[in-house]
């Protein structure tokens, strides 16, 4: 990220900055800025500090998981200053990760291992196959849709019963509704995910809560509480900020100030916002993620099962997770979750409705002796007039240049921050906390209080290599041993797979299926779609060409046919027919193409043995 260091900034220097929000992103700000010898008045319109950070007798409302642990800038915040921190797993979505997840079903029946599988090999297949629809569009320059659309086309291709379709529904609602507070018929296909950067596997929380943490940060800042921003004007000469009764001037000013706000328009700016500014504020979407807490005189639970998956009722009315407190924070306490339109409404139920809802669904969870909570609490981040909702998420429509457009100063006075603002990861603690350091560096002009940049994984492909492990270890299950050896000899003869490093060669070997031919069956058509590879095991195979009256060659043990259809989709260009009892190993290009991306340094080997084999045939005499 480039960082303005024109000398019209550094000679602000010692200059007054007002920081608006005194949420994480702009305490952030305030103390780098304070720190630099910059004279920092931070406004925050509620009567306390945190912005969505708020934690009450130790239980977080609001943010509350480091998303991915080691490298995380957060993370290492926390060690600096020595808060406490639990590392509780998971993946970001599946909240302590898959494996680890307690689901259970009708009356609280535990779903058995096999079931489990069965339930997460389901929504894998569904989700490879959006992904495929997601390139498709791309490459075709297709409009934008929403993933709820892509997830029905999907499905109506498969022909789902409706048992199975309830089973996908509970996992769009993990993974896409109640992850980024929006339903899977608002998020972007093309975009939902688009360069989203993850650190290492694993969340974690504060045991003490993330207030832990922003109380650090506030400490030693002029915090004016209670001031309600409703107007900004900016220009060369400076900035005067109109908060309640009063105004603020200063040289520069730091707007944190959440997504749902700008959207409102109630934070009126002079001159107004760039075009561009308020078409990407308009575009994004800003989600809802609502909490139930309950809390009780002691757990009637598992003390040590972190979450619950709740597969009984219809997901569109009951949270999906169910996370249990006492692991993490020694609470007896159990936390609803739910997002997007439907945690919108359980914000707007009384009370009363709110724990009659909740103690149903723990009641069809553990049983009809669940006892009643002693406190209920229910967030309304929705309802908040100073923040409209939860976190950002890219609505159908939005691109990540919305983030970029959001993000960028206007001149060099107005600046922005907060987590809508990090292109490479939003809607997370490390975004708002990251986002802050880089104004406070962007205005000093030193950006050498920018944390180190950690390397990161890209979400996408790290959902992809974990759809490809579950499949890996499923597929190598169902084969036997001798079978694999087998197998396994007849790759390695071949000029196409031979040189694939022998480990990742071992685990292609099971993702092939066995096929037997008796002399004369055709194995494939010429003019037939291409849509698998062939691995002659053992016997013999002619090949015929269209309107031939004999087979131009013969294939037997290790030779491999159809490598190129994956790259070059194209029909058949010749009859494959048993000349011999014949068995030959099938790969079909979708098992390839995962092994491929799985193991990407086994691309170059086979595309060196591609190119060597085609410029073998091109070079050789022609008669």
């Amino acid at each position: 990220m480039a960082i303005s260091t024109d000398s019209d900034l550094r000679d602000v220097a010692r200059k007054k900055v007002l920081v608006i929000g005194a949420g994480l992103s702009g305490l952030t700000a305030a103390q780098a800025l304070q720190t630099a010898g910059w004279e920092v008045v931070v406004l925050e319109a509620r009567d306390r500090i945190g912005g969505r950070v708020w934690t009450q007798d130790g239980i977080d409302l609001g943010a509350q998981w480091i998303h991915g642990t080691e490298g995380n800038p957060i993370t290492n915040l926390a060690r600096q200053l020595n808060i406490q921190t639990m590392f509780v797993g998971g993946d970001s979505s599946y909240i302590g990760g898959w494996e680890q997840l307690q689901l259970r079903s009708i009356q609280g029946r535990t779903l058995t291992p096999e079931e489990k599988e069965t339930s997460i090999f389901l929504i894998d297949d569904i989700r490879e196959a959006m992904d495929a629809l997601r390139r498709e569009n791309e490459q075709s320059g297709g409009q934008d849709i929403s993933l709820e659309e892509a997830a029905q086309r999907v499905m109506a291709q498969r022909g789902l019963s409706p048992e199975l379709r309830e089973q996908v529904a509970w996992h769009l609602a993990v993974l896409f509704r109640d992850d980024w507070g929006a339903s899977a018929g608002q998020l972007s296909l093309m975009s939902w995910d688009d360069g989203y950067e993850v650190y290492g596997y694993g969340d974690s929380v504060f045991v003490d809560g993330v207030a832990s943490l922003t109380d650090r940060l506030a400490a030693g800042l002029d915090v004016r509480l209670g001031h309600v921003v409703s107007r900004i004007e900016h220009g060369a000469e400076g900035v005067r900020v109109a908060a309640g009764t009063g105004s603020f001037t200063a040289d520069a000013v730091i707007v944190t100030l959440p997504l749902g706000v700008l959207k409102s328009g109630r934070v009126a700016f002079d001159p107004p916002l760039p075009a561009a500014k308020q078409q990407a504020i308009s575009r994004l979407g800003m989600g809802v993620l609502t909490k139930v807490v309950l809390l009780y005189d002691e757990p009637f639970w598992p003390h040590n099962q972190y979450v619950f998956g709740y597969a009984a009722r219809d997901v569109r009315e009951a949270p999906p997770l169910i996370v249990n407190l006492w692991k993490t924070n020694r609470q007896p306490a159990l936390v609803l979750l739910i997002g997007g339109d439907q945690g919108r409404e359980v914000e707007s139920w009384s009370l009363e409705r709110t724990t009659d809802w909740a103690q149903g669904i723990l009641r069809e969870l553990f049983g009809a002796d669940v006892p009643e909570p002693r406190k209920v609490v229910v967030t309304q981040w929705g309802l908040d007039p100073y923040s409209e909702g939860s976190y950002s998420y890219m609505a159908v429509g939005a691109t990540p240049g919305d983030i970029e457009a959001l993000a960028a100063p206007v001149g060099d006075k107005l600046l922005f921050a907060g987590e809508a603002t990090v292109r490479s990861h939003w809607a997370c603690l490390h975004s708002a906390y990251f986002s802050g350091v880089r104004e406070a560096a962007r205005l000093s002009g030193d950006p050498s209080i920018l944390p180190n940049r950690h390397f990161t994984e890209n979400r996408r492909w790290r959902e992809m290599m974990q759809r490809a492990n579950r499949f890996f270890n499923m597929v190598g299950r169902t084969v036997e041993p001798a079978e694999v050896e087998a197998r396994l000899a007849v790759l390695e003869k071949s000029t196409v797979f031979g040189s694939v490093p022998s480990a990742a060669l071992r685990l292609l070997a099971t993702m092939f299926e066995r096929k037997s031919l008796e002399t004369g069956d055709v194995l494939c058509e010429a003019g037939e779609a291409a849509t698998c590879v062939y691995a002659i095991a053992s016997g013999q195979v002619s090949v015929w060409l269209p309107g031939a009256s004999a087979p131009v060659g013969t294939m037997s043990t290790g030779d491999v046919v159809g490598e190129y259809g994956m790259f070059l989709p194209s029909g058949r260009s010749a009859t494959l027919r048993a000349t011999t009892a014949a068995s030959v190993l099938i790969l079909d290009y979708k098992r390839f193409k995962l092994f491929l991306l799985t193991f990407p340094d086994s691309i170059m080997v086979l595309m060196s043995a591609c190119v060597k084999l085609l410029h073998e045939r091109q070079s050789a005499p022609r008669e």
